[in-house]
């Protein structure tokens, strides 16, 4: 009864996310809709515009996800807390060896991403340029940097995090162990992004997000992780753009980390496993 509890309040957590997503989707139609019962024509420029205006969609993403994901997120966060007895090291989570673990596994991850990409642009190389196309509404240059930076690197994560794994992981969690309610949870936050490479990438990125909430016992602990993901790929734009290194050499040094990435993982893992060792707090059992 207890898995059926959790998998049920799961789902309904579940469904504030994709309630977004139907949303994003639903945007344009009406906005179609008013004017057509206004009398006035749609012009195609007007579709056209709404689907190549990236910045246009991305703070419109932000706008959604600041009503609907961060404020019933919050709310989750601070009226269920009261319910847990568990203890949370924050000074640990924020020591410098802790933040430096996680800068390593986020680099290593952002390269073992090169390998699922590189995976489906010879297997499927429409679904990957239609990828290569999406991810042209995150770059720097679609907005000021700033607030493309407070948007993919701060914002993002934040509300994704309370959702995916302070809503949906911990409650599965007090259903079933770590590998099952951390594999679905990951799944979950897959599925979400809404197209076939991100959603694989997303979906091993969400499991590893939910092993650093379960060794911190901390949304914190997957916050940080989330947001060093995202900003070092930018990092990494950055370099590749800026630092004049010759392409042979970069093409090297891309190629023996891509090649490091998956052993670098592992390793990163188990040391902050060993770093965050022993069992957590016992929490609450009502979800």
């Amino acid at each position: 009864m207890k898995k059926w509890k959790s998998i049920g309040f799961a789902l309904l957590y579940l469904a504030i996310p994709f309630l977004v997503q139907i949303v994003m989707s639903m945007e344009l139609m009406i906005q179609m809709v008013i004017m057509q019962i206004q009398g006035k024509k749609v012009p195609i420029a007007f579709i056209d515009k709404f689907q190549k205006d990236y910045g246009y969609n991305l703070i419109l993403v932000t706008l959604v996800n600041l009503v609907l994901i961060a404020g019933v997120g919050l709310w989750y966060c601070f009226i269920r807390k009261r319910r847990d007895v568990s203890r949370v090291n924050y000074r640990k989570i924020l020591s410098l060896k802790s933040i430096a673990c996680l800068s390593a596994l986020a680099l290593c991850a952002q390269f073992a991403c090169n390998i699922i990409m590189m995976a489906f642009a010879m297997a499927f190389p429409d679904v990957y340029q239609g990828y290569l196309k999406l991810m042209e509404g995150t770059d720097l240059n679609v907005l000021p940097a700033w607030a493309t930076l407070f948007i993919v690197v701060v914002w993002g994560p934040l509300a994704e995090e309370l959702v995916f794994r302070g809503m949906v992981f911990r409650t599965l969690r007090k259903g079933f162990s770590f590998l099952p309610a951390a594999v679905i949870s990951g799944l979950a936050f897959g599925i979400y992004h809404m197209n076939w490479v991100q959603g694989v990438y997303a979906s091993i990125f969400g499991f590893l997000l939910a092993f650093v909430y379960e060794k911190t016992n901390s949304l914190l602990g997957a916050y940080l992780f989330h947001f060093l993901f995202n900003l070092i790929n930018y990092g990494l734009v950055f370099v590749q753009e800026h630092a004049g290194i010759p392409d042979t050499l970069l093409d090297l040094i891309v190629l023996g980390l891509t090649v490091l990435s998956v052993p670098g993982i592992l390793f990163f893992v188990y040391l902050y496993s060993k770093m965050f060792g022993g069992k957590k707090g016992k929490e609450d059992a009502d979800i």
